[in-house]
């Protein structure tokens, strides 16, 4: 058997994977976080801001992905490579701020020049600043000042020994 062929789309084309994607994702109720067309590979990671991603998700977005390109004849055209955001995901946009908000976070910002990380409940976006719940209560940064927030997997690694987090 030899290789598929090579395809190579205009913008036009692009823009209706990209389509294609993001409506079979809301179709499930799902969020797109990321995505990027590589090649002859599709990549996007998921998210459901209210419940748990499950694989079944996952299958079934890539089913109605690969119909939808069927249709438009690129069954083979593309490998579909469908993402969870992962436990210890850095949180890229204001956007993802807002749709992890309740989450655990690790968190750096600057004060006067120096670099400080802590850990906290992630409760999102207010105006310039983004707002978490620390040990001293509710504190707001500004978002220049944040250099890095990522969800804490410390959370998930003590569930998995059974253990609550204080």
């Amino acid at each position: 058997m030899g290789k598929e062929p090579t395809f190579y789309f205009d913008r036009m084309s692009m823009e209706k994977i990209e389509e294609i994607v993001k409506k079979n994702a809301e179709r499930l109720g799902l969020i797109i976080l990321d995505m990027r067309i590589r090649g002859e590979t599709i990549e996007a990671t998921l998210y459901r801001k209210n419940g748990e991603l499950t694989v079944e998700d996952l299958e079934n977005s890539t089913r109605l992905i690969q119909e939808d390109l069927t249709r438009i004849g690129l069954e083979r055209a593309y490998s579909i490579n469908l993402f969870s955001p992962g436990l210890d995901r850095v949180l890229k946009s204001r956007a993802e701020l807002d749709i992890f908000s309740g989450k655990a976070v690790k968190f750096s910002y600057l004060l006067n020049d120096i670099l400080v990380t802590e850990t906290g409940i992630l409760k999102g976006n207010e105006g310039e600043n983004v707002a978490f719940e620390i040990e001293e209560g509710l504190r707001l940064f500004p978002f220049v000042n944040l250099r890095k927030v990522t969800l804490f997997e410390g959370e998930f690694k003590d569930r998995k020994k059974g253990r609550e987090r204080k």
